[in-house]
């Protein structure tokens, strides 16, 4: 009774056959096919799955031709037997349920061993790239969705969850791009919308946490207005942070304690180096501060400034320091050496800022001051560093290169105030240079109005 309904459903495939194979031709055969060349006439795949297929119905999952053409392994050759496995021929076709060939993606935790297949063998990768990564699908066991992915599928009644994201909820599943595509959802500047799709859902991150803590929806409007949000967004700036770039990609994780400075570190370098060589690293680590983001924040990361510093209402160094309510053992000398990092940084920006202002004014009056102009970005240079040298935390390496910029700022000043001496002394001497002149001019009217008016002798 079972295996009369399957020959009947083959011998209908293999009559419909011609029926359908002009659809296959004037359509998903002119796809680009690198490898395999183009789409054979009896291509089982487009009988169902394709709106032009004769036996596509509403309840038949469709995939689109658009897409396809579109798709990082259709432009490479691949077609949908090469992952979904079956036969691609009517001859040979069998229902999916009763093919062993056939590869299932449900449940869930299937999803990365089905992309795995592929992308787990170092072999068969290498034939479109030598150096392709072959470690994605084991990175996504260790991260935040792949542990809880198989959790859910684990003790004795598994609730697979169903929400949590696979390979197919970031890269697609039909019109997969290439990552360095501008359209892929996982180019950088969409990153953060990608997973915005899950994190900015209230709902959906409703009752999940992470080591305890609950995990917020609202990270990506943070990043949005950060510094690094803006950079991405309104600048274009790629290499600007996103959240695989601090979380990781398959193997995403929030950055432990201990880890936020390094994580931090990979693009920010000379100030990680910095922070871990002080005793200051070790002290948030003891009591259970995040490095980095202590400071300056975590999603809405605002670009740093020097009001950041000192004791002052607003400034950060004052929420522990404060020696009226010193947190986690601040010391009281620790608020004296943040005044006076504080301080010395306005003395040079001061000095600057005159510098700046005397060079203008002498360029106004056509005065030479591009060698002053030029020797004024060393102590700017200076300054920089001086802010770099805030991550010792400690008044010394700051003292040094502030005091090398005064340096520089003070024979700037000087060399614009020669500039203007000048510029005073060239219009005294041009004063003093008209007397002269003015009084050869008068004497020359005087002798002309005294010569005789010459008279007709007619």
């Amino acid at each position: 009774m079972t295996s009369r309904p399957k020959q009947s459903m083959a011998r209908v495939l293999i009559f419909l056959a011609p029926v359908y194979a002009w659809s296959a031709s004037a359509s998903w055969a002119q796809q680009p096919a690198k490898q395999n060349g183009p789409l054979p006439d009896d291509y089982s795949c487009i009988v169902c799955h394709s709106k032009s297929g004769a036996l596509w119905t509403d309840m038949t999952p469709v995939v689109d031709e658009k897409a396809l053409s579109d798709d990082i392994h259709w432009q490479k050759g691949l077609r949908c037997h090469d992952c979904h496995g079956g036969s691609p021929i009517l001859a040979s076709f069998k229902n999916h349920r009763d093919d062993p060939t056939f590869y299932k993606l449900h449940p869930r935790d299937r999803i990365p061993g089905f992309c795995g297949r592929c992308h787990s063998n170092i072999d068969y990768m290498r034939q479109y790239n030598p150096s392709a990564r072959t470690d994605q699908e084991k990175e996504y066991w260790t991260s935040g969705h792949g542990l809880r992915l198989r959790a859910s599928t684990e003790g004795d009644n598994p609730q697979i969850d169903q929400a949590v994201a696979t390979c197919v909820e970031c890269h697609g599943h039909h019109g997969i791009l290439a990552v360095n595509d501008s359209r892929s959802p996982v180019y950088p500047k969409h990153v953060g919308e990608t997973c915005a799709h899950c994190h900015s859902d209230a709902k959906l991150m409703a009752g999940r946490t992470y080591h305890g803590q609950p995990l917020g929806h609202n990270q990506y409007e943070q990043w949005k207005k950060s510094v690094h949000g803006r950079a991405v967004l309104e600048k274009g700036d790629l290499s600007a942070a996103t959240c695989n770039s601090c979380h990781g990609n398959h193997g995403a994780l929030p950055p432990g304690v201990n880890s936020v400075a390094n994580a931090c570190g990979v693009c920010h370098g000379k100030i990680a180096t910095l922070f871990a060589q002080t005793r200051m690293k070790h002290k948030f680590e003891d009591v259970g501060l995040p490095g980095c983001v202590t400071c300056h924040g975590m999603h809405d990361i605002s670009k740093p400034s020097d009001n950041m510093l000192g004791m002052t209402d607003g400034a950060v160094c004052s929420r522990c320091h404060n020696p009226g309510n010193p947190r986690y053992g601040a010391t009281v000398a620790g608020a004296d050496a943040a005044k006076k990092i504080r301080a010395g940084l306005d003395q040079l920006k001061d000095e600057l800022e005159l510098a700046e202002a005397n060079i203008q004014e002498a360029d106004r009056l056509g005065m030479p001051v591009s060698g002053p102009r030029f020797d004024l970005r060393q102590a700017f240079d200076s300054l920089t560093n001086a802010r770099t040298l805030v991550h010792t935390f400690s008044p010394e390496p700051i003292q040094g290169a502030l005091k090398e910029g005064l340096k520089v700022t003070a024979d700037v000043n000087e060399a614009a105030k020669r500039a203007l001496r000048e510029y005073t002394l060239r219009r005294i001497w041009l004063g003093c240079s008209l007397i002269p002149i003015l009084v050869v001019i008068g004497l020359l009217l005087f002798c002309i109005r005294s010569l005789p008016v010459p008279t007709n002798s007619g």
